[in-house]
């Protein structure tokens, strides 16, 4: 591997630091306190720096601006107050002018936030450091050192918020950082290296790729450890403690890849040496992880009182230093051991302590993309809690905890859209508009100057004022919603508030794939229960990929009805005695989102709509925000066929929409030039219904950005992005988006499925058709057609379950009806 290159010129350049009398790296020293890592496996900078003027100890709630100082007050115990100093520290020093100061005391405090897991806080303070300390006309030696650590804490923040993308990009600039860092005269930039180099190995370990994380991790120690056997008996004290606590921590780490490999003996070997170091350097963070990993390693082995044991010795520690990061986990490996011990009560007690301490941290994070990966990145501990509670008899908390289970950025912004103003965020989405529309500008011009000119000169300039602006804006944004975003702390529903919506006849069926098993809850009115169907989740994904690429090939019925009655049997045979309803409302989950359930196929050789009105939601808990609106009074827009190219056309589409001009009368229908997104935005708010017969654009990468391909002009460009629909403020009690794979989206493991059907429930509309794939133009005429005449007499969910039937008979290929749903209340 490529950074394996570096490794004789780091070993040259430690042994060559430590000679010098004058060396001190970042590290711990029993008795004295002193610069340290920024985070758990983070190097530090490489030397002592003096405490500011006046600083003294935790009599008087002072610290030290070192890490060395930061790292004491969380091994006493005292991170709160750290953390509350050194912000205060930070605003004056910067209010006063002083950059170096505040970008210290930033750094310090993201430092003692990364490890209370105020991951919010540690993401906003390690970045103001940064900025204040890049910017200095001279770095030092502590600088730098410091300016490594604040990369680690900002790619440990994002790591522990489940943004691994995020956090791999800030820990592979803090390695280039402290690689091109080292030198004979630099103490510590090879030990800088080592940390990084375990930082990336954590997220390799994370991404499942044991053997990679193995590697990586292989050469931190290697450095570690032989600056330690080379160090001569003048090496400072600090920068042995520092060696000694990168070997320890870059141990731990070899050995849960090991453990990921399934080779236990190896990582019992590095836990054994990693424990030896750790007696030396003598820190709490040190040793929570080595039993952490120890009691994994015991669980592995199918040993759980002794990884009871380990756990209960680290849990009081992990309590009295505030790591609640640790907590979570020494929890979640506390439940698991009890699970094993068969005590599932115990288990299910402290798997809700882990979960609540995982809500409590979701609470602080105020980017709805954080909100949801965090939540995403801890899936195991809800699956774990579903499975005890259905141990223990519990449905009802097996349900609710299934609920936590979901990313709830999209069930947060739905509950809160009475409090969040539409009005403000669409004020807010058109100047992110414009600014980005001038930057873009900016850039084109630039690209087109020529080099060294005054004309480039002022593209330059023009490109940097606008990005400046631009990240201004973001800036503000985040500031003015920081209290809109407290507020988004949405609970999800009871079991009991779920029944008590359900209409009579109607049955709600909500899915949990786990890896080895189906959780499905049949719920109604009166009734409830809860089964588990055996089976891997590998084998579902393929079964649900078999089927779809079968539809979408028009692949012979009959392969496409074996395919369906298989995927009948695992998911719908083992509730169907349990359905008493005519109607059901299916609630997918993982994988299941891409299924299109109205074609499974029974053994009486019906498909499902045939036997049942269907619509789906993105979780129970939604239900409750989707009220239905009274729109007898407000008349439907229709939109097809805009004009967006040749290669675009879709001659059906505009029959589509003049179809429901036919079917209600006073309907507005723009055809070809006329449907333009200018007009949607103008006349989308007084529609009593929304009709979209077009094509739609899915952008997996950057949902935010897929969109509904309209007629451009008018100052816009014909894109109706998912970002501006958020901005809309609906009263449409339907939007129907006849279009293509609408209703994809990306999917999370967390279940937030970000996408056109999401935004326009969120806008404000309580039900929204969409499609699973690219449609036959013929088919949707006449499915449309059989919808709207059904819709004038029946609720939505039943006239589209009605037109579908009637469209099988006259297009018996599942190709041609199975891919419309009904997302939301489909009454």
């Amino acid at each position: 591997m490529a950074h394996r290159l570096l490794a004789p010129a780091l070993l040259c350049s430690m042994t060559l630091a430590l000679v010098t009398p004058a060396a001190a790296q970042f590290g711990h020293r029993r008795g004295r306190p002193g610069p340290s890592p920024a985070t758990p496996t983070t190097p530090a900078a490489p030397t002592e720096t003096t405490p500011a003027p006046g600083s003294a100890g935790p009599g008087d709630r002072r610290y030290g601006f070192t890490f060395f100082d930061a790292r004491a007050a969380v091994e006493r115990g005292e991170a709160r107050p750290a953390l509350a100093f050194y912000e205060s520290a930070a605003a004056d020093a910067e209010q006063r002018g002083a950059r170096a100061e505040a970008g210290g005391a930033y750094a310090c405090a993201a430092f003692v936030a990364v490890r209370l897991h105020q991951l919010q806080k540690a993401i906003t303070s390690a970045q103001k450091a940064l900025d204040l300390l890049r910017n200095e006309p001279t770095v030092t030696n502590d600088q730098m050192g410091m300016m490594v650590s604040v990369y680690s804490v900002l790619g440990n923040a994002y790591r522990n918020a489940g943004d691994r993308a995020q956090a791999r990009k800030w820990y592979e600039e803090g390695l280039a950082y402290a690689r091109a860092a080292v030198a004979p005269h630099r103490r510590g930039a090879a030990m800088w290296v080592a940390g990084m180099l375990r930082q990336l190995a954590q997220i390799d370990f994370q991404e499942h790729a044991y053997a990679d994380a193995r590697d990586r991790v292989r050469e931190a120690v290697t450095l570690a450890e032989h600056f330690l056997a080379t160090a001569p008996g003048r090496a400072a004290p600090a920068a042995i403690d520092n060696g000694r606590r990168q070997a320890a921590q870059g141990l731990t780490l070899l050995a849960k890849a090991e453990l990921g490999l399934d080779d236990k003996d190896a990582a019992d070997a590095a836990l054994k040496r990693a424990a030896q170091y750790s007696r030396l350097v003598g820190l709490v963070e040190v040793d929570l992880e080595i039993r952490t990993t120890a009691g994994q390693l015991a669980l592995a082995r199918n040993d759980p009182s002794a990884a009871l044991a380990e756990i209960q010795r680290a849990l009081p520690e992990a309590e009295r230093i505030g790591r609640t990061g640790n907590l979570v986990q020494l929890y979640q490996l506390q439940a698991r051991s009890f699970a094993g011990l068969r005590r599932p009560a115990d288990a299910l007690t402290s798997i809700r302590r882990s979960m609540d301490l995982v809500e409590e941290i979701r609470s602080t994070l105020q980017e709805s993309s954080l909100r949801s990966g965090y939540i995403e990145d801890k899936q195991g501990i809800y699956q774990f809690a579903v499975r005890m509670a259905l141990r223990t008899q519990n449905a009802a908390d097996a349900f609710a905890f299934a609920e936590r289970a979901r990313a709830r950025a999209f069930l947060d912004l739905l509950g809160n859209s009475t409090t969040l103003s539409k009005g403000r965020t669409r004020a807010l989405v058109q100047e992110e508009v414009q600014l980005r529309a001038r930057l873009a500008e900016a850039q084109a011009l630039a690209s087109d100057s020529e080099s060294e000119t005054g004309e480039a000169r002022q593209a330059k300039e023009a490109v940097e004022a606008a990005d400046r602006d631009y990240r201004a804006f973001l800036e503000r944004v985040r500031k003015e919603n920081i209290e809109q975003a407290s507020l988004m702390t949405v609970e999800p529903v009871t079991l009991t508030e779920i029944q008590g919506l359900l209409p009579e006849g109607t049955t709600l069926v909500e899915y949990l794939v786990g890896n080895a098993d189906v959780v499905i809850w049949i719920i109604e009115r009166h009734r409830a229960k809860a089964l588990t169907v055996r089976g891997a989740r590998a084998d579902l994904v393929a079964s649900v990929r078999t089927l779809r690429a079968a539809i979408a090939d028009q692949a012979p019925l009959a392969e496409i009805e074996r395919q369906a009655a298989k995927l009948y049997d695992g998911l719908l045979a083992p509730a169907r005695a349990e359905i008493q309803g005519t109607r059901l409302l299916i609630v997918p989950h993982d994988v299941l989102h891409y299924l299109p359930f109205a074609a499974l196929r029974s053994p009486a050789g019906r498909w499902l709509i045939e036997d049942y009105a269907l619509a789906t939601l993105p979780s129970a808990s939604v239900l409750k925000f989707l009220a239905a609106k009274d729109a007898s009074n407000a008349h439907p827009l229709a939109l097809g066929n805009p004009d967006v190219g040749p290669a675009l056309n879709l001659r059906y589409a505009e029959r589509e929409a003049r179809v429901v001009g036919e079917t209600y009368p006073g309907a507005t229908v723009l055809v070809r030039d006329a449907a333009s997104e200018a007009r949607v935005k103008a006349l989308a708010g007084s529609a009593g219904m929304l009709h979209f017969a077009t094509h739609a654009e899915l952008n997996e990468s950057e949902p935010m950005s897929s969109a509904l391909l309209l007629t451009p002009g008018d100052g816009e460009d014909g894109r109706l992005e998912v970002r501006e629909l958020f901005g809309l403020d609906l009263h449409a009690r339907l939007v129907v988006l006849s279009a293509c794979e609408t209703g994809l989206g990306k999917l999370s493991r967390g279940d937030d499925l970000v996408g056109l059907q999401r935004a326009f429930l969120y806008a404000g509309t309580p039900a929204v058709v969409t499609t699973l794939w690219k449609v036959d133009d013929r088919a949707s005429f006449v499915l449309m057609r059989e919808f709207y005449v059904r819709l004038k007499t029946t609720a939505p969910g039943e006239a589209l379950s009605l037109a579908q039937r009637e469209t099988l008979r006259q297009f018996p290929h599942p190709f041609a009806w199975a891919g419309y749903g009904l997302t939301g209340a489909p009454w």
